[in-house]
């Protein structure tokens, strides 16, 4: 590219040369030629003249000489502008200043021209003086006085043959009286005597006449000579002046032209130069598209590879996750179903019981966090339903008492139940964000007060808070808190944990389009505050049923139970066992032939099982309009896994409970689809 640009930046500047040297040529030819046309016009005009003698030609002779002299000022004027302009240091040669001298001598010329022309208007003044053509006036004889019958006859010849023949008048005397013949003859002798003197100054006119139109034709001469020489040397300097100039303007133009042919070649080898790098770099573009090409299929190969060993990965881990999270959540079920029953046990058993609880929990925890890193890494969408946060808080609180009882923390929570707290969002995102600050609180903090509070604010924002009274933050780490894994490093870490929790959730609440902040104070606790935007929450439809727990639904619900997991199956019955319509079964197969022998109500069924999953006995029961008043409920611990199942079956389950659960739990979940008490439109209304 900077070849290229340089490369133009030379062209513009080779073009503007030779169109100042055009430009140049053009207007210097143009001037001579306009002098030349001048002086030419004059010269035609002085000729005229030199013949004629008429003042208008003459008149017109004096104004060409003047434009002319006007034109040369003029170049006068503007040579020596230019000799001032500094020129090629590198030229040699004449310059326009050597013109100069030409340039003055010819001013000279024309103010020379311009006198003699003065001097030529005062002779024609003179020469058209009529005053010498005046002939003398002669001398009148005497009337004489005619005698009758005496008469005298004198006949006169023409004025130029009296001027130019000397021969004497005729005279013709008529006879008459011999009386008279003295007075004729006196008279004739006075008549001679005038002609003798007429004679002798027309004579004398004559030659003067002839001295002077001598003069006036020498001083003519003269005068056209002078005016014609002037105008013959005044041309031939024109001329030479104008073929001087050209000279210097063809040897300054070749001077000029040798330095752009230099240049052009320079240009003509930056061209070449330009042409072989752009060359290079299409070899260099076509060989990196090619291997750009083949290396973009080996990725979309090793992609591909990726993409199955990251869908084996998952199905393996799934499955892991599923072999160790069904024992732990039956486990965690089974203690929880222990510890209610805490008259049967001494207080020893009772702690027994409440440390089990908490350690079989925070490794389902660890495990659930694991999990859900693989899920935030690929991007989870956003399942939304209806819920109760008031409810969700609680039972996250009460899930994490035990926890905080055992640390001797206490642990409250706030609502505000005058407000509508139904809200559609993803259930299980937020209880994930709940349940992680909650337990974070309690974690770094080894006594005062947790205190969860939520709400929705007057812009429609879910606002969740977790103040406690712990150690607080340290200043180098509240850059770090969000980040992966910060606390591996075993200096910063108080519990059991891979540091993976508030990453999580940060991750989360993104998802959500929320946000996260915190405050704290190193040793007197933290404040962590989640906002998530959510539509305008609705009051909660009451409830007229008072249902709280398993045995409080109608004995005339038949219920079937399905999972391949026997310590599930064990749990589970518990919470039926005063209802006398319950069946089992042990996968999906087993299910459908229970189905179609007895009539069911209500199906609680595991995902993952063998011969037929969960999904698999849905969409079978689905097909069957006999069984469309059949509820099925879902138990998994992955809800999206359950999700994704509905998408790729096209049928959803009519509740999820995940894992772990209690009796409260599942009592809700049934609640919420035998009674759909969180439905919108008409089940939902703005009740105060």
């Amino acid at each position: 590219m900077i070849f290229f640009i340089f490369s133009y930046i030379q062209y513009k500047s080779i073009q503007n040369k030779i169109q100042n040297i055009y430009t140049s040529v053009n207007s210097d030819q143009n001037n001579f030629t306009e002098l030349l046309n001048i002086f030419s016009d004059a010269e035609d005009h002085f000729r005229k003249f030199s013949i004629t003698y008429n003042m208008r030609d003459y008149n017109l002779y004096r104004t060409k000489l003047v434009k002319l002299k006007t034109s040369v000022d003029s170049l006068i004027q503007i040579r020596t502008k230019e000799s001032k302009v500094q020129g090629d240091s590198s030229y040699k040669g004449r310059s326009l200043e050597d013109l100069m001298p030409k340039y003055t001598l010819l001013n000279n010329k024309l103010d020379s021209m311009l006198v003699a022309s003065e001097t030529l208007k005062s002779f024609r003044m003179e020469s058209t003086d009529e005053t010498i053509f005046d002939l003398p006036q002669a001398k009148v004889p005497s009337p004489i006085v005619v005698q009758e019958p005496k008469t005298v006859v004198v006949k006169k010849k023409s004025l130029i043959k009296r001027i130019f023949q000397k021969g004497d008048d005729t005279i013709t005397v008529e006879p008459d009286n011999p009386g008279h013949t003295e007075q004729v003859v006196a008279q004739n002798n006075n008549l001679k005597n005038i002609i003798r003197e007429k004679n002798s100054q027309t004579k004398n006119k004559m030659d003067e006449l002839k001295r002077t139109l001598t003069e006036i034709r020498k001083s003519e001469r003269s005068l056209l000579a002078d005016n014609f020489t002037l105008l013959h040397s005044a041309n031939q300097l024109i001329r030479i002046i104008h073929e001087d100039r050209i000279q210097i303007q063809r040897d300054k133009t070749d001077h000029e032209l040798s330095i752009l042919i230099g240049k052009t070649d320079t240009f003509k080898w930056q061209i070449i130069i330009s042409l072989t790098f752009v060359f290079i770099v299409i070899c260099i573009l076509v060989y990196y598209q090619f291997f750009t090409s083949y290396y973009e299929r080996k990725l979309l190969d090793e992609k591909i590879y990726a993409s199955k060993l990251a869908e084996q990965k998952t199905d393996i881990l799934a499955e892991i996750t599923h072999e160790i999270r069904t024992p732990i959540n039956s486990l965690i079920g089974i203690v929880d179903l222990l510890k209610s029953r805490k008259d049967l046990y001494q207080a020893k058993d009772v702690q027994l019981l409440e440390s089990a609880y908490t350690n079989i929990t925070a490794t389902s925890k660890t495990i659930n966090d694991i999990l859900n890193l693989s899920k935030i890494d690929q991007h989870d969408n956003i399942e939304a339903i209806h819920f109760d946060y008031a409810d969700l808080l609680i039972e996250v609180v009460e899930t994490h008492r035990n926890h905080a009882e055992m640390k001797g923390i206490e642990l409250e929570y706030t609502l505000d139940k005058d407000q509508p707290t139904i809200i559609f969002s993803d259930e299980f995102k937020v209880r994930q964000i709940m349940s992680n600050l909650v337990s974070n609180a309690i974690k770094y903090s080894n006594a005062g007060k947790v205190v969860a509070t939520a709400f929705v604010d007057d812009q429609s924002n879910l606002i969740f808070k977790v103040s406690d009274q712990g150690q607080g933050i340290p200043e180098a780490l509240k850059k770090n808190i969000f980040k992966k894994y910060y606390t591996v490093n075993k200096s910063n870490k108080v519990e059991g944990g891979v540091g993976l929790g508030l990453y999580i959730t940060k991750n989360i609440v993104n998802t959500l389009k929320g946000k996260i902040n915190f405050k704290t104070n190193a040793g007197q606790g933290t404040t962590f505050k989640v906002e998530i935007p959510i539509p305008k929450p609705k009051f909660r439809r009451k409830n007229t049923l008072n249902i709280q727990k398993i045995s409080d639904f109608s004995k005339d619900l038949r219920w079937l139970i399905v999972d391949d997991n026997a310590l599930n199956l064990l749990y589970l019955k518990q919470f039926f066992s005063l209802h006398t319509h319950v069946k089992t079964a042990t996968n999906g197969k087993e299910a459908l032939d229970v189905i179609s022998r007895f009539p069911i109500d209500v199906v609680v069924t595991d995902i993952n099982m063998p011969v037929m999953t969960g999904d698999e006995l849905l969409a079978t029961v689905r097909e069957n309009p006999l069984y469309d008043s059949v509820k099925i409920i879902a138990t998994s611990s992955d809800n999206e896994q359950v999700k994704k199942l509905e998408k790729e079956r096209k049928v959803n389950f009519d509740g999820i409970l995940i894992k772990p659960f209690n009796e409260r739990k599942l009592t809700e979940i049934i609640v919420k689809t035998i009674y759909p008490i969180f439905e919108d439109s008409d089940e939902l209304s703005q009740e105060s």
